[in-house]
């Protein structure tokens, strides 16, 4: 069933808030451990708790822990000590981490066969059994990341059953036999003709078995893939494409609930085009309060290289609003964009929803913007 819905979440203005934050190492790895444990303590203190290294190893390239596995022995930058010096750094601010596993992007996009799947669950496997032989009686680790991007644009249909039963569901089930919860970071794909084309992939993964603990869907904001933003943002002042984000977050947290799995928000903190550069105020939390809107049980951000010190010091002033006032964000439903309606009872369902009236205006109101429900945007990109 099909429901037409018009969702209006109260948020409280002092809502813009984040509960962590993506580390990727292009920075943090060159510094020293006074420096990091700094740098968590100024998280902990912005309720910044929940870190996530993105990578143990990125094939080729970099290594963030002390590895004594073959195929890792000839990675360029061996900055092996990042995991160390942060689970440090969590214990004494109070944080919690989440530690990525092995990353190989290469044929991912293409995407790869199902004996090159294997060999990436492989590989994952033996990190995953190293890291818990290192760190798997510390307290300050919530689980692993697997860092491979699930997008629909290339894993719709049998390949997401490929893609399931050879890669997600093995290293999935052995985190989780440890003791470790597991999440994932996919890509929503706004270049769908709605959001709710979009439930039916997820839909393909669960039920093939593939269960994290954590789903966190980027939110598109910020990436760009050769010159392509994953969310347009040209004409950002007025919110439009930020409309139609919010519907694809709450499309995915609809399917996450009924399945059970936590659903949050990664938002992308950096400008949209090749700088790298922090993102306005306005633009991060209009962010963060459309993820809260979307029913996200937690936002982080996307990523810690892009603050720094100086960035850090821009969220102590923009997160800190005045809690007096209040708002609403309504998500509205165009008929293109309803969602699959979860009805059955006991189910962990949102319950029947009425059918929107024909020509009602509907519109985002957000920081006094209003934007016609229509107004999106077909991008596509990789982060």
């Amino acid at each position: 069933m099909f429901a037409f819905l018009l969702g209006v979440f109260p948020l409280c203005a002092g809502a813009a808030s984040l509960d962590g934050v993506f580390d990727a190492g292009w920075t943090t790895a060159y510094q020293s451990a006074d420096s990091i444990n700094h740098m968590h303590q100024r998280l902990h203190n912005l309720g910044m708790e929940q870190v996530v290294l993105q990578y143990a190893a990125v094939e080729k390239t970099h290594l963030y822990y002390p590895s004594e596995l073959d195929f890792l022995q000839n990675t360029e930058y061996k900055n092996n000590q990042l995991f160390p010096k942060s689970i440090n750094a969590a214990k004494l601010a109070g944080n919690k981490l989440w530690l990525g596993l092995y990353y190989d992007g290469e044929n991912w996009y293409t995407p790869p066969t199902g004996d090159q799947l294997d060999t990436l669950a492989a590989r994952n496997l033996q990190v995953l059994d190293e890291l818990y032989a290192l760190y798997g009686n510390e307290p300050v680790i919530e689980g692993v990341y697997i860092p491979q991007e699930i997008a629909r644009r290339y894993w719709d249909g049998l390949r997401s059953m490929t893609l399931a039963g050879r890669f997600l569901i093995p290293v999935t089930k052995a985190a989780q036999a440890k003791g470790w919860k597991v999440m994932v970071a996919p890509f929503y794909n706004q270049n769908l003709d709605s959001a709710g084309q979009l439930q039916p992939f997820f839909e393909s993964l669960f039920k093939e078995g593939f269960k994290p603990d954590v789903l966190a869907v980027q939110d598109g904001i910020g990436s760009t893939s050769m010159g392509r933003a994953h969310a347009s943002t040209s004409n950002f002042e007025a919110h439009a494409d930020t409309a139609t984000v919010g519907l694809y977050e709450l499309a995915i947290e609809s399917v996450c609930k009924f399945y059970d799995v936590d659903f949050w928000v990664d938002v992308e903190l950096f400008r949209t085009d090749d700088t790298h550069a922090l993102a306005s105020g306005k633009r991060i939390v209009t962010q963060i309060d459309i993820a809260r809107a979307s029913r996200a049980s937690k936002v982080i951000a996307y990523d810690l290289s892009v603050l720094g010190n100086a960035g850090l010091d821009s969220l102590e002033k923009w997160l800190t609003r005045d809690t007096t006032q209040s708002m609403s964000i309504k998500l509205p439903w165009p008929r293109n964009y309803a969602p699959r309606s979860y009805d059955q009872p006991g189910s962990g369902s949102h319950g029947s929803q009425p059918k929107s009236v024909d020509g009602e205006k509907r519109y985002y109101r957000l920081n006094g913007a209003r934007v016609r429900p229509g107004a999106r945007s077909r991008f596509v990109g990789n982060r």
